[in-house]
């Protein structure tokens, strides 16, 4: 019977010695996996000790790029992202990244001087406050290039994009430097701001995210209620981004400024 040994990796469950070689258990999903390369580059916390799954247990490695150095290239068979809740499945990604943004809302409202202007130093920030509980690459920049859509309409966000970052940053220091009362002045602002930086698309996860809590921030330093962008069927937002992507913000300020009148007349 092999010996088992508790893991202090975030990415595998326990390891277990037999003929002289270690074999490293996976859980995702509530399933086993077992592969002989544990991930080395997050080894911070201790899981509980398992039992040793049974044959039927056992499914197959279910993220490509195992072996990829680069740990932003390792993706499940569905596309989500290796994590550090083991998981394939995109809803349960997706309530832990609403909760932990939920999170970083209240303690931004409490603890951030929204009078003092900021840059993408601060947003990065930000993106690890909201995914390094979820992401080894929380706060990291993007390494890899990414495509959503169909075949035909894929966007690709090319790495190179990132070289936009500079540029970015400065736009968003000199927009968190003044004051906006105005509500057509702040709408366009904020929609150049949100189009720029889902066009650089920096994090390889939770971009959308980020930029929708960089808004409510803006808007917030300038006695605007927080908007939370929240989407509804007939909003277009998609296709407003891309408007955004070939430098036309008058669909997306549109879409921000109703949102912003909509929370006014509410309160």
């Amino acid at each position: 019977m092999a010996n088992k040994i508790k893991s202090k990796s975030l990415l595998y469950s326990f390891k277990a010695r037999g003929n002289n070689r270690y074999t490293y258990w996976y859980e995702t999903d509530s399933l086993y996996f077992k592969s002989n390369k544990p991930t080395q580059s997050v080894l911070n916390k201790i899981t509980n000790e398992k039992p040793l799954p049974s044959s039927e247990d056992i499914i197959a490695n279910p993220w490509e790029e195992w072996l990829s150095n680069d740990i932003q290239k390792i993706i499940s068979y569905n596309g989500v992202c290796i994590n550090y809740l083991k998981t394939t499945d995109t809803i349960s990604l997706q309530k832990e990244e609403d909760f932990n943004l939920l999170e970083t809302y209240a303690f931004l409202v409490d603890n951030f001087d929204v009078s003092r202007a900021f840059g993408f130093s601060t947003i990065q920030k930000w993106h690890k406050m909201v995914f390094e509980e979820i992401y080894p690459f929380a706060g990291d920049l993007r390494t890899v290039q990414m495509t959503k859509g169909d075949d035909e309409e894929a966007w690709v966000w090319r790495v190179e994009f990132l070289q936009g970052i500079p540029d970015f940053d400065e736009f968003v220091k000199l927009t968190t430097q003044k004051e906006y009362d105005d509500i057509d002045e702040i709408s366009m602002v904020l929609a150049t701001l949100v189009c720029d930086f889902l066009f650089i698309h920096p994090f390889r996860e939770g971009n959308g995210r980020l930029s929708r809590l960089i808004c409510d921030i803006i808007l917030a330093k300038n006695g605007f209620p927080m908007i939370g962008l929240k989407l509804k069927s007939g909003d277009n937002y998609i296709q407003r981004i891309h408007d955004g992507y070939l430098q036309d913000y008058e669909p997306m300020k549109e879409l921000i400024k109703e949102k912003i009148l909509d929370e006014i007349t509410n309160e």
